[in-house]
């Protein structure tokens, strides 16, 4: 939770060594992904063209998955024919173009040798294994069968080379952990294990894989809130590894949740202070953090809401994680942050408060505007920006 930030020409210049030379343009924050916009002025950088940088968020970015529920595990017959269903129900360079040689190649395949999958995103299949049943132990019927898993597994690698697939992803639940070392022996590594799970993924192209390494960042929040009316800004010290005397609020943001409701929530988890999101003040890119992951920690500006009385409530410390916490006078904040003293400075608050100082927040706040996708059926999402001039 502790995190340290940066703020309009900070902003720009991390943005510019993150994409290497090129000026910022704005971000957006889709459940899953972050993507960075810069503009490309040098004609050595793709020819002035705009360049997006996909990140993480505490989850993968190109999870290739799916929905299995439609698949039967058990019947060879039923898996037989939904298999031939998903894999020939449309031409493609990688599988017969024409009605003549499509069933040629249907024909081809031994299905009742192979293990249940689906066709998957990027060119690849899945191999969904399910929860052990009560009669699944010394069923040879099931196709996860111990005995017979191994041969399965390598007819479906060579039905997918023949497919001209390039790659194969497998899920593990932690009932059959035991077929791991099956899928290992056939060249297959672990991707990520969430929960009682575990997906591996083995690439068969030719090519260098493509297949993306897991959740290469995760995305964190802190929030200034200051109280207009007594010129304060809200604190909090932590019960543990506090740098410094006080810090704002803030945390990690969780699965699925926007960098605005991810604010809100973590100061009124560690303070009970419930806020109004205004904007994003600037973020801060750190690599080498938790289980050796990047950080993207966004700071916001937000403003705290008055009870039915028009007072702003006393901060109370979050039980178990939080010491203490204060509405802090801006100028002993202040002159916290700017000390010459490094264990009490803060270099880059330092910053931040230069710019809460100066104001002028329609020329200066990354502003948030919800827009819709060009994807078929995803969700809008909000875009952070820069201020966009009226005339």
């Amino acid at each position: 939770m502790q995190h340290i930030f940066t703020k309009w020409a900070i902003v720009l210049s991390i943005m510019s060594v993150l994409v290497s030379g090129r000026s910022f343009v704005g971000m957006i924050h889709r459940h899953g992904r972050m993507q960075i916009a810069a503009f490309a002025s040098s004609p050595k950088l793709r020819n002035g063209g705009a360049d997006i940088i996909n990140t993480h968020a505490k989850q993968p970015m190109h999870r290739m998955s799916g929905d299995t529920s439609h698949i039967s595990h058990t019947n060879p017959r039923l898996v037989r024919r939904e298999q031939q269903s998903l894999l020939f129900s449309s031409s493609s360079s990688s599988t017969a173009t024409t009605t003549n040689n499509k069933a040629t190649e249907e024909e081809e395949y031994d299905w009742d040798t192979l293990l249940p999958f689906e066709k998957n995103t990027h060119n690849s299949i899945k191999i969904t294994v399910p929860e052990i049943g009560k009669n699944d132990t010394n069923n040879k019927d099931d196709p996860y069968n111990t005995d017979t898993f191994s041969s399965r597994l390598e007819a479906t690698i060579s039905t997918a080379q023949q497919l001209h697939k390039t790659a194969i992803w497998i899920t593990v639940p932690i009932t059959r952990a035991h077929l791991i070392e099956h899928a290992f022996k056939c060249g297959f590594e672990f991707h990520h294990a969430e929960g009682t799970t575990a997906t591996l993924s083995k690439w068969l192209s030719n090519e260098v894989s493509r297949i993306p390494i897991f959740a290469t960042h995760q995305v964190g929040v802190g929030a200034v809130v200051i109280n207009s009316a007594t010129n304060e800004i809200l604190c909090v010290r932590e019960k543990r590894n506090n740098y410094r005397p006080w810090k704002i609020p803030g945390g990690l943001a969780d699965l699925g949740e926007d960098l605005d409701e991810a604010v809100i929530r973590e100061v009124y988890e560690e303070t009970g202070i419930p806020c109004r999101f205004l904007s994003v003040l600037g973020v801060r890119h750190t690599h080498g953090m938790q289980f050796g992951r990047s950080d993207l920690y966004f700071v916001c500006r937000l403003e705290p809401v008055p009870d039915e009385n028009g007072e702003v409530l006393q901060p109370v410390p979050q039980e178990g994680e939080i010491e203490a916490t204060a509405w802090l006078p801006l100028n002993e904040y202040r002159d916290m942050v700017n000390n010459e003293d490094v264990k009490v400075g803060h270099p880059m608050m330092k910053h931040v408060m230069k710019i809460v100082d100066q104001g002028k927040w329609d020329e200066n706040d990354i502003q948030k505007t919800i827009v819709s996708s060009v994807v078929p059926g995803r969700k809008s999402s909000p875009v952070y920006h820069a201020p966009i001039r009226s005339d």
